[in-house]
Parts: structure tokens; sequence; C-alpha cells
């Protein structure tokens, strides 16, 4: 996707100049690196403050409480956060901060939801089954990192040039800038008729466009094979859906004009993005052993209910044990896609929005292959990063993951794949996935098949991540499908008195929706939510 956004600003840039697309990538190659200084120190700002309130004095305050005082009080008052993935985790740090009794449950095994680092499998190196990137401008995930002391990378300082592969050849990348300048000047009537729809306020314009699918958009203005190739790809990895089933706005509002469109904004390649050297999910675990009580694992929410006195009654599994516990307010911290299996009683008065919003929020399908090599020969042999796109049947997005613990004598490449295809991807099938993606690579950047890493057995080193069969997320993330920007987006938010929501798909899809900083800000938000009723009680 940020490479995408990149092309899209480069077309955009040739409309504004009359530049080719040749000297357009010229003259921003010109400024990149100092661009990416700029950046860098921008980072390294707003990473020092954001840690500044997450830093160990301010996490040591959350009691002045004794933890004997703490957990008595999570017992008799208090506030619940169902849900110990990053959104949870970061409302319950805010709530400890202030002060506030906080207690987490959570129904798996471990804490960081779908952000799952993968340790042991590659020698020396660290792959994400999940989420992945944190951005230059998220703040608050480069403020945990740095709080944590967290090592990061940063992906834009690997050399080498991305992938275009479609319709049976390589393209350039002026190829494509050349081909979204066209298609680019036709939308702009589109775009100035197009307001920031939610489902508080739209225009009938918004909702023509939000219930038009992408697919039928670009087939409406003539998209060639190229472009409507590219796009597909970014969008099934982004939103793990095809083109027909995400709405037209998800493509006019993220490539033009939401927060999100900085993700791209610098580096040579995309963007200035970053990952936790030793695993993002380091971020996770970090927050959860600070906090003034242990998170409750294995506890599976199954019914939720509003008593008498106004508190709210959980209901739990615990190990096929019913256990049940009453808290004054509560964080439902957990996707709508799961939420939807818990018996939500009638007593919590949720009002048909926020009903809707719970039954039609919807999570794309992804999965993620990763696989092992002797050596980055993509670079070595191609001068390619690793990253890039192809319109091929087992080959969708790549990138190297982990480059800083690579060598010349092991690599990790990640496959991302969205909507059908990630649909079939399988654990138990990973051989013939792997054999499959290899074949397609081999197309794209030969030498595939000799640098594949394998064990003593002869099978590839590969392990596979399909999050749509996990019954604790039912999906990847969030997915706009066509009608959700006029009827669903902004209620997912919005609290029912001492019923409060926290998540990445709580997150708006202007701001961070789908990403670690959206996930984290919502469980900063929810945490201020509930200091505002526990205070005013």
């Amino acid at each position: 996707m940020a490479q995408l956004l990149r092309l899209a600003r480069l077309a955009e840039r040739c409309e504004r100049t009359g530049e080719n697309a040749q000297e357009a990538i010229g003259q921003e190659s010109l400024h990149d690196g100092g661009r990416r200084r700029l950046m860098q120190g921008a980072v390294a700002g707003v990473a020092t403050v954001a840690a500044g309130m997450m830093a160990p004095p301010a996490w040591a305050a959350a009691a002045k409480l004794t933890r004997t005082a703490y957990a008595r009080m999570t017992k008799t008052r208090g506030v619940a956060v169902v849900g110990a993935g990053l959104a949870g985790l970061a409302c319950a740090a805010e709530l400890a901060r202030n002060g506030v009794a906080a207690k987490v449950y959570e129904a798996g095994g471990r804490v960081g939801g779908r952000c799952w680092s993968l340790r042991g499998f590659f020698p020396g190196q660290v792959a994400e089954r999940g989420a992945e990137f944190i951005g230059a401008s998220h703040h608050t995930m480069l403020g945990y990192a740095r709080a944590l002391d967290l090592p990061l990378e940063e992906f834009s300082r690997y050399p080498g040039k991305p992938y275009y592969h479609f319709e049976g050849r390589v393209y350039t990348e002026a190829q494509v800038v050349e081909e979204f300048r066209a298609f680019a000047a036709c939308i702009r009537e589109d775009l100035s008729a197009l307001s920031y729809p939610t489902a508080d306020r739209y225009t009938e314009a918004d909702s023509l466009f939000d219930f038009m699918s992408l697919d039928d958009y670009l087939l409406l203005y003539g998209a060639g094979g190229l472009l409507r190739g590219i796009i597909g790809a970014a969008y099934a990895a982004e939103f793990g859906a095809g083109l027909d089933e995400l709405s037209a706005i998800s493509f006019l509002r993220f490539v033009y004009g939401d927060r999100r469109s900085k993700f791209g904004s610098y580096g040579a390649h995309g963007s200035d993005h970053f990952h936790v050297v030793d695993g993002n999910d380091r971020i996770a675990t970090g927050l959860a052993e600070r906090l003034p009580t242990p998170v409750q694992l294995g506890h599976r929410l199954i019914a939720a209910h509003k008593l008498a006195s106004g508190r709210v009654r959980l209901s739990f599994d615990l190990g096929g044990r019913s256990v049940q516990a009453d808290h004054d307010a509560v964080v439902l911290a957990l996707p709508f896609s799961v939420l939807r299996d818990v018996h939500l009683d009638a007593s919590l008065e949720l009002p048909p929005w926020k009903q809707l919003a719970i039954g039609n929020a919807a999570m794309g399908d992804n999965s993620k292959t990763m696989v092992g090599f002797k050596q980055p020969y993509w670079y070595v042999r191609h001068e390619s990063n690793g990253s890039g796109c192809s319109d091929l049947k087992h080959l969708q997005n790549t990138w190297e993951t982990n480059p800083i613990n690579g060598s010349d004598g092991r690599a990790v490449l990640t496959h991302q794949s969205g909507g059908a295809l990630a649909r079939l991807l399988l654990p138990t099938t990973v051989q013939a996935d792997a054999s499959a993606f290899l074949g397609d690579l081999e197309r794209v950047l030969p030498g595939a098949n000799e640098t594949v890493r394998r064990n003593e057995h002869g099978q590839v080193l590969a392990f596979t991540q399909n999050w749509s069969l996990n019954p604790l997320s039912k999906g990847s993330y969030s997915c706009p499908r066509p009608g959700y920007f006029t009827t669903v987006a902004h209620n997912e938010a919005k609290p029912v008195d001492n019923v409060l929501f926290a998540g990445e798909h709580t997150s708006s899809f202007y701001e961070w929706q789908g990403f670690m900083e959206g996930a984290a800000l919502s469980g900063l938000r929810a945490a201020n939510e509930a200091c505002n009723l526990m205070w005013g009680r």
C-alpha cells in the first residue's frame, strides 16, 4: 500500500508540474536523503515525548495504591477490560497510570492479540505472524517502543527497488506512474463531490460511492489491466478483500486525503516504517508486565448484562467452568467479529446503531506465508529490496522481514495475501502452498528455488498464519465493505453508558483503523472515557 500511495503521489506531481514520470522519480530521489534525515529527527522527537507519558516512573505511580489494595478494589469495583491485545493493554496501562482500578481478561493463553511474533523458527531471525509495520507518524507505538527500550529497525534504510509483475511482464515504476497519471485525472471531479462520510453524516454522492464496489468504480473509468492489478494487489494485502468486496470510498479516501496517506510520504520506495527488532509483541508483553495485577488468561467472554445497580456482570468460560465478575464499567476490546458470538443482554440497552455496527463491521481475510532463504538473493541477484506485487495466482505481495538480523547466509521473505487466496492458505498445506509461491516468485525474481532454505527432510522452511481461522479474531483487521461508510463508520467507538469499546476497528478509517497505532490510541481513548465515568461516580 505504501508503494501504491507513492505512485499516486508521483502521478499527482506529474499532473501538477508537467514532468514525465521518470523526471518526477528522479527529482524525488534527489530529496529523499534530506527528507529521511528530517523524518528521523521528527520520529526521535515524538517518540521521546510519547515515552515520557509511559516511562517507568509513570507506570510505578500507578499505585500509590499497593498491589494488595489494588487487587481488592478490582474485586469490588473498578473497570473490566476484556481483551489483552494492544488496545486492551494500552487501556489498562493508562487506567493504572491514573490510579483507576482495572482488571484485564483475555480468552487466549497469551497477550498481544494479532500482534504475535514468531521466534525460534527461522534461525537468528524474528518474523511477524500478524501486525508488522509501525509508521513514522505512529507516535504512540514509537513511544511505547522507546519507553520499553526496544530497538527498532527502519526498513527504508535497506537498498533495492520493488518489482511490479503484471500481465506476464515486469513493469518499471515510471510505466506504472504514467498509467496512474492518466487515471488520476479522471477522478478529480469525484473527489470534489465526496465528503468524509460517516454513519451520522453523509451526502447523496457519498452514499452512491459507498455502495459502489471498487471493482465497479475502476471499470467505470476504464482503468487498464496494469493499474487494476496493482490496486487489486495492494488492497488485497491492506484490507484482505478483492476489488469487488470493497467500497469505492476505501480507494478515494485512502489514497487521497486521509491521515494514513502520510504512511507513504517518505522513503525511496514507499515509507519510513519500523519494526521492533526482537518482535512487535515485545510491546504487548512489556505493557502487560507493568500492570498492577496480572492479565487473567483463559477467560472467554460468553455473556454480559447489566444489574439493577447499573454495574455490568460479565460471564466467562474458564476451561469449561462458568465464572462471573461484576464491574462498574467494562471496556470491550475485542473484534466485533468475535463480540457477535457473545450474548449481549437486552439490559445493556444497546441502541440499534450500535447493534448494527457490531453485527456488520467486517474483517478482512489475510494470511502470511513466511519463507526462509540462504541469502537475500533478491538483492544479490536482482538489486531488489524484496518488496513488490504481482497478479500471479500464488504471488500477491512480498517484503523482506527482519532484515537487520539477516545476513549473506540467511533471510526471510514474507508473502502477504488477501481475499480468496488468503482463505485457501492453511497451516496444514504449508509445503504445497510454499512450493506454489516459490514457483511464481521464480518467474519474477529467478533464483528462488535454488536459494530457498530446506530442512534435513527436504521440506521448505516456511510458516503460514491464517487469521480468518483464528477463533479469537475471525479475520485479520477491519475491512470497509460496500455500504460501510454510511451505515457503520464512527459508530464502532461510541460508548453506551458504562459499556465502552476499544480496538483497531474502533479507530476512524480516516485516522489509524487497521493499524497497531489505531489499536493503541483506541485504548487510550477508552481509558479516558472510563476515568471520566469512575471519577464522576
